[in-house]
């Protein structure tokens, strides 16, 4: 048996139980993890809400966790390139979640070896807000080099690795966030900073190429009065709808 945090039923408040549940066994192309480390994200949260279940409906009792590192235990039939012993990370396929247990059992091709001077708490923080900087600047925005970015609410996870890719895809950074983070992303190569609490960022940008927002909604109008004509939005929180393209003329 394992210890495993479990909810019951979606609910708005966080109603988590640890409980003793079966040590799963891998099925052909899987591998067992003893999980070391396991990230909390946003997303977590959507999901005991049950924010997502219309995308993604889990059966219950659930145990949350969507990213995490940690050691081989098991290597299920079908699996090459990984052995008992590896120290891997991985982003949970979504019908399929479960890091936050002392062990889960993954598709092979889910998961990735740690380079070699990780340790294990940083290697579990980066999977998903990784992946989700890959997708948002090269599969969604598209985005070239020598063109303009900019990150609304960067200090958070994702902004500290979106702006390393953004940076080596050569993007010109713009970014809003805490005072506190300011010196830690102009050592990363942003070109500007803006303290949210001292500056509004619609004051002071202009013909914004692309625009990532991690704040929703509310910041859309002000997102938009920064982004050229042609320049795409892409938001990690919520998706505009067709009375709000009425109002702006879209």
């Amino acid at each position: 048996m394992m210890k495993a945090a479990q909810i019951y039923k979606y609910s708005k408040e966080i109603k988590v139980s640890v409980n003793d549940v079966p040590v799963p066994e891998p099925q052909n192309g899987e591998v067992l993890i003893r999980v070391k480390a396991a990230a909390v994200n946003p997303l977590d949260i959507l999901q005991i809400s049950g924010s997502v279940r219309l995308i993604q409906n889990y059966k219950m009792p659930l145990t949350l966790g969507n990213e995490c590192s940690g050691i081989i235990e098991k290597v299920g039939n079908g699996v090459n390139g990984f052995s008992v012993g590896d120290k891997v990370y991985t982003r949970l396929p979504l019908d399929k979640i479960g890091a936050f247990a002392e062990y889960v059992a993954v598709d092979s091709k889910a998961i990735a070896k740690m380079p070699l001077n990780y340790d294990f708490i940083t290697a579990a923080a980066i999977p998903l807000a990784g992946l989700t900087a890959y997708q948002a600047l090269v599969e969604e925005l598209e985005a070239e080099s020598g063109k303009a970015l900019l990150i609304t609410g960067a200090s958070g996870g994702f902004g500290q690795i979106a702006v390393p890719v953004a940076k080596d895809m050569g993007l010109r950074i713009f970014v809003t966030g805490n005072a506190r983070s300011q010196e830690k992303f102009l050592k990363m190569g942003v070109d500007r900073y803006i303290d949210y609490r001292k500056e509004n960022y619609c004051e002071v940008l202009s013909g914004i190429d692309y625009v990532i927002d991690t704040l929703g909604a509310g910041e859309f109008v002000h997102a938009l009065s920064v982004l050229r004509r042609g320049g795409r939005l892409l938001s990690l929180r919520t998706a505009p709808n067709k009375s709000f393209a009425k109002k702006n003329g879209f």
